[in-house]
């Protein structure tokens, strides 16, 4: 195949390249152009060598490629690197606010931030503060890489999307054919692939026909699967994608029968019903609430069937994960019908967990095969980074869906509560919710240093989809809602191959 050529050819590049900066650039164009799965083990020994060299340079984009590299690949790099482009009194040279190209690298290494890195909190601001004032006056393809970047920073970006958007920006360059023929050959391949994974969902989907059984809900297949090729577009995660994004669209379903439709009552039976998990108990469920349950279950079962034998009891921690779901959406209608007003920390708490994000990292490695062996034991124990990919999934709708959700009638959001007990204004009470997701977003990037707690594939996948929730919400305006707002990026990963 032209593509196992394509491939050969690319490893020698990376192999015969000698200068540091040269092959950094290798690198990173590789990766930018979604090719990096293909080359995992030579980008790894050349990261592995890079980070035993003392790198010397005063080019700022030089400086900040090879943090991100570093850091990305979870190297414990220090911010420290970075003190050479400041003055003595902390500040950035101004120098630099003309230097496009390394403000733009900055500004994406400085999102890998950790706690207690104020070196890269400075950064970023002088960054961002840069890349406005430069953005109109600079020609494609930098001005749409950095107006894509003040909206959502490399690192948190889809990267098939990225990858889609760069192979066409790549061409504008001066690039290499090799790689470039390569990379669109790759995506045109798994988007082939791609394009019968979402067939078969679809299929799936119109057997349950939920658009004319459950009125009320949100009919979302198209958009789960595409929120799932953000947390793993690579070809062998295929059966893992699948049956994710299978749980994505049904957990869509579950929420919106509390959330709206449900009486107490209904809310109760079900809730129960999801404890109990068995047929039998479906015979105490109204019709449409029966159709919902019984789903569930011949999901669970479907995703058994699928399953080594040696994996099949990771079924056990999805169906405990449903069962955490709905007993929250249970205790949210419960409370609205009380009129209760929680306390802030009572309303996080429980908003955790109908994020739902505890259970869709739980969904995110069921198909995921040896490699997610012992993940689930670790999700058991509560890490900190999921707790943090929660906060963050529930920091961004409170604050994002807040206009929109009080105009129906809703239980009281964290900032709601939150402004209650502080006595505080909504703008105020905004600045320290953000605050408070970046803070996440601090601890997500420590868990991506060595050594991990459990194999990096993994952590990549927590971090995609929280990375998914602000592009979703915030790069294209709650798309997951409103799939208007992300029906042209749809058709660019699904329905336009690329011109070879």
């Amino acid at each position: 195949m032209r593509a196992d050529d394509l491939k050969d050819e690319v490893r020698i590049l990376i192999k015969s390249s000698a200068d540091t900066v040269e092959k950094m650039t290798l690198i990173d164009t590789i990766q930018h152009l979604g090719i990096g799965y293909l080359f995992e083990k030579e980008i790894d020994a050349v990261l592995t060598n890079l980070r035993a060299l003392t790198f010397e340079s005063n080019d700022l984009h030089e400086v900040a490629l090879y943090f991100k590299l570093l850091r990305l690949h979870g190297f414990p790099i220090s911010a420290d690197i970075f003190l050479k482009f400041q003055n003595d009194d902390g500040s950035f040279k101004t120098t630099l606010s003309r230097d496009a190209r390394g403000l733009l690298s900055l500004y994406n290494a400085a999102s890998l931030q950790i706690r207690d890195e104020d070196i890269l909190e400075k950064a970023s601001i002088f960054a961002h503060g840069g890349l406005k004032q430069l953005v109109h006056d600079l020609k494609s393809p930098l001005r749409n890489q950095v107006s894509r970047a003040l909206n959502t920073p490399l690192p948190k970006m889809m990267k098939r999307l990225e990858a889609r958007w760069y192979i066409d920006e790549y061409e504008e360059e001066t690039p290499n054919h090799v790689i470039l023929e390569l990379a669109k050959l790759d995506f045109n391949i798994v988007q082939a692939l791609h394009c019968e994974e979402l067939k078969a969902i679809s299929l799936w989907w119109k057997d349950f026909n939920p658009k004319e059984k459950l009125g009320y809900a949100r009919d979302r297949i198209i958009e789960s699967y595409f929120w799932v090729t953000g947390v793993y577009f690579e070809p062998q995660f295929s059966r893992a994608r699948i049956i994710f994004a299978k749980v994505v669209a049904l957990t869509t379903i579950l929420d919106d029968t509390y959330d709206v439709h449900a009486t107490l009552e209904e809310c109760r039976q079900l809730a129960h019903a999801v404890e109990r998990w068995d047929k039998i108990s479906a015979e105490i469920l109204d019709e449409y609430l029966k159709l919902v349950y019984l789903k569930l279950i011949s999901l669970c079962e479907e995703i058994e069937n699928e399953l080594e034998p040696s994996e099949k009891y990771r079924v056990s921690y999805l169906i405990e994960g449903f069962k955490t779901v709905t007993r929250s959406y249970f205790q949210e209608a419960e409370w609205l019908a009380q009129g209760y007003f929680p306390t802030f920390q009572e309303r996080l708490e429980l908003s955790i967990k109908t994020t739902a994000i505890p259970m869709m990292c739980c969904a995110s490695f069921v198909g995921m095969g040896d490699v997610a062996t012992k993940a689930f034991l670790w999700l058991d124990q509560n890490p900190d980074m999921v707790r943090a990919a929660s906060e963050i999934g529930r920091f961004i709708d409170d604050v994002h869906s807040y206009e929109r959700e009080h105009s129906l009638e809703e239980l009281p959001s964290v900032m709601d509560c939150y402004m209650k007990e502080e006595n505080m204004t909504k703008d105020a009470a905004v600045i320290r919710i953000e605050e408070w997701t970046r803070d996440g977003w601090r601890r997500l990037n420590q868990a991506f240093l060595k050594p991990t707690a459990v194999s990096p594939v993994l952590i990549e996948r927590i971090f995609n989809f929280v990375a998914m929730v602000h592009v979703l919400y915030i790069h294209m305006r709650n798309g997951f809602s409103e799939p208007t707002n992300v029906k042209k990026y749809i058709s660019l990963l699904y329905v336009e191959p690329l011109c070879i």
